[in-house]
């Protein structure tokens, strides 16, 4: 699967996550695929960053794009913003990357672990920042990255669901599928490192489609209630 493939996939679990997290009576299968999202777009994060000719332009869209999703949210209700949370991975990615590099071990890690806190108070919270570290540790290892991943799906969501809830079953399938993210994986691992269709309407597709959907979507939602 190219990049283009993967990314509408996401897009569309993407849709069905706010679609039954806004409108009620949705099914809840709805969460379920609307899990697998996210995980694919913070793998192409870091893959943007190694493969991106400028990581300040980078960083600085994804920044200016939370920006304006601030602005939606003052008009709109729409408090949704993963633009700050793929923003600051990219931001800390920087960071690591400048510590790798300078050997200013001193001064890099504790501001790279200051942006891992700040990155845990955006939307995609630890997850975000997690996987942001998992697909960058462990990018060129995929059975290392794969199994990491898995761990960490299962013990940061399965786990704390179950000991903060008590009924695994409804909390797990009901309430919170968040360990939905764990079969993410298996269209990351068939990626075939190629682009697809590439050009500047698919380049900035995720960046107007996600302000979109949501206004459209959260409209819906107010007229039906």
């Amino acid at each position: 699967m190219d990049v283009f493939t993967l990314k509408i996939l996401a897009i569309i679990c993407m849709v069905l996550d706010h679609v039954a997290t806004n409108i009620p009576g949705m099914p809840v299968w709805f969460h379920w695929f609307g899990k697998l999202a996210s995980p694919i777009f913070f793998y192409f994060i870091v893959e943007g960053f190694f493969y991106t000719r400028s990581k300040t332009k980078y960083m600085g869209r994804l920044f200016g794009f939370s920006i304006l999703m601030i602005g939606v949210d003052l008009i709109f209700n729409i408090h949704n913003n993963i633009f700050l949370s793929l923003g600051t991975s990219i931001l800390l990615l920087t960071i690591i990357e400048y510590t790798k590099n300078s050997k200013k071990y001193i001064i890099g890690i504790p501001i790279a672990i200051i942006a891992g806190l700040l990155g845990a108070f955006t939307e995609a919270s630890l997850f975000g920042v997690g996987m942001t570290l998992i697909f960058y540790f462990f990018r060129e290892k995929k059975i290392a990255m794969s199994t990491v991943y898995i761990l960490f799906s299962l013990l940061i969501t399965g786990t704390i669901s179950i000991v903060m809830q008590g009924n695994a079953y409804e909390q797990l399938f009901i309430n919170d599928p968040q360990w939905m993210m764990i079969f993410s994986i298996i269209p990351i691992l068939l990626y075939n490192g190629k682009r697809g269709v590439n050009n500047k309407f698919t380049k900035y597709l995720f960046y107007i489609f996600y302000p979109a959907h949501l206004i459209i979507i959260c409209t819906i939602a107010k007229f039906i209630a």
